[in-house]
């Protein structure tokens, strides 16, 4: 354990910038319990720091402040992992600046998928008649001209892109992928919440546990994946053809212009855009 006068606060080692969604918000947790990773100081994942410079400019003040969350100590590397960051378009010039070593990582899963899953959210928590809107979703789902425009900013190599479904297929593999990108030495840690006797086979039946306690819906949730380490499937909303063909007009673009930025991309994982990798290997 190193003393405070051995850690010298400085920009992090890594930045995780997205997307929003359970697959990050995984990732990220089980990223943290690796013993060569620090959290941030306070000790929360996501710091959020970039989000108000779209309304105040960023000066060498803030730079410095930034630098503060991150108390380096020799054998250890720091990050945060803020979801919405590559979702907003001022904030890659500004991790530039404030961390132009750092190393990025992302945690993508099917768009449609994901914009089922908010629908659903989003129908629960509004009225029958109540109107809400979808197309943040959407514009969050764009992931290949967010990707591009970190690239802009940081060598591609520096940029791991992990797709959601496959982490949940092969948790030991990507994770293990995940600690060679950051050039942590023990790679071989494996997280007690992903191991076989580990809760999260009996995804039910925790919930279920959970839910005694009383907790509102989505809380109830987000314990139950914390205690488990696993995401919980999401309830999905069914959606109608007319609204299905508009989210691959907009989408199925995007998704293969991603294909070709992240080219080991699995698009078979991803059932909706599955037609887009066979017609790409035609």
């Amino acid at each position: 354990m190193s003393s405070p006068a051995e850690r010298q606060p400085g920009p992090p080692d890594f930045v995780g910038v997205g997307a929003a969604g359970p697959g990050a918000t995984w990732w990220s947790r089980l990223l943290f319990t690796h013993p060569e990773i620090r959290l941030p100081a306070p000790r929360r994942r996501s710091l959020h720091f970039f989000d108000g410079f779209a309304m105040t400019p960023m000066t060498d003040a803030d730079v410095a402040a930034y630098h503060g969350h991150f108390p380096h100590a020799p054998g250890t590397l720091c990050g945060e992992w803020t979801s919405r960051y590559m979702l907003d378009g001022w904030t890659a010039p500004l991790i530039a600046r404030a961390a132009p070593d750092a190393k990025l990582l992302a945690v993508l899963s099917d768009p449609i998928e994901r914009y089922r899953g908010v629908f659903a959210q989003r129908r629960e928590k509004f009225g029958p008649k109540e109107r809400f809107y979808m197309t943040d979703v959407a514009e969050r789902a764009s992931h290949a001209s967010q990707l591009a425009r970190l690239h802009r900013f940081f060598d591609p190599a520096r940029i791991l892109v992990l797709q959601h479904e496959r982490c949940v297929r092969d948790p030991a593999g990507e994770y293990r992928r995940t600690l060679a990108f950051l050039g942590v030495r023990d790679r071989e840690h494996f997280p007690r919440q992903l191991s076989p006797r580990a809760p999260g086979t009996r995804m039910s039946g925790l919930l279920g546990r959970v839910a005694r306690l009383g907790l509102p819906g989505r809380a109830t949730r987000r314990a139950a994946e914390r205690v488990s380490g696993r995401p919980l499937g999401r309830t999905e909303a069914p959606l109608w053809p007319d609204l299905e063909a508009a989210l691959h007009t907009a989408l199925d673009p995007e998704v293969e212009r991603l294909a070709t930025l992240v080219p080991e991309l699995d698009l078979a994982l991803w059932p909706n855009f599955a037609h887009l990798g066979m017609r790409a290997s035609a």
